[in-house]
């Protein structure tokens, strides 16, 4: 089963393909949240949130019962907080490549994320990270 990150914005921006592969950032994801604790930026995994009505939808449909559970509300981050954690990973695995496997890759959709989060910032739109399982 294919584990993969996506951006949701949290209002349609013209004209921006807001698309992404996402699967190996959350490949990646244990080793990205260290490199990003070690330069001090929020990691990857902490921009993570889901609307709590598709959460219970989702539950529902596996037959979970969502009676007496209480989901915490949906979480939006600024854009510039994204770029932080985004280029700072960037640079650091452009400079020091680890034992990352298909390295290209991770760059390409972490440079995504960044083609993204720019938009985003430059209309004041938030964001966050949805993961697709």
């Amino acid at each position: 089963m294919a584990v993969a990150y996506f951006i949701v914005l949290e209002k349609k921006i013209e004209n921006l393909n807001g698309s992404m592969d996402g699967k190996m950032l959350a490949r990646a994801s244990e080793v990205l949240d260290d490199i990003a604790t070690r330069h001090g930026v929020r990691p990857l995994t902490g921009f993570t949130s889901i609307d709590p009505v598709d959460a219970g939808a989702f539950f529902k449909s596996e037959g979970i019962e969502m009676e007496n559970v209480q989901l915490p509300p949906l979480q939006q981050f600024t854009a510039e907080e994204g770029l932080a954690t985004v280029k700072a990973l960037i640079t650091h695995l452009q400079l020091q490549p680890t034992a990352v496997r298909n390295i290209d890759a991770l760059l390409q959709e972490l440079r995504d994320c960044e083609r993204i989060l720019i938009a985003a910032r430059d209309l004041s739109v938030k964001w966050h990270f949805e993961v697709n399982v």
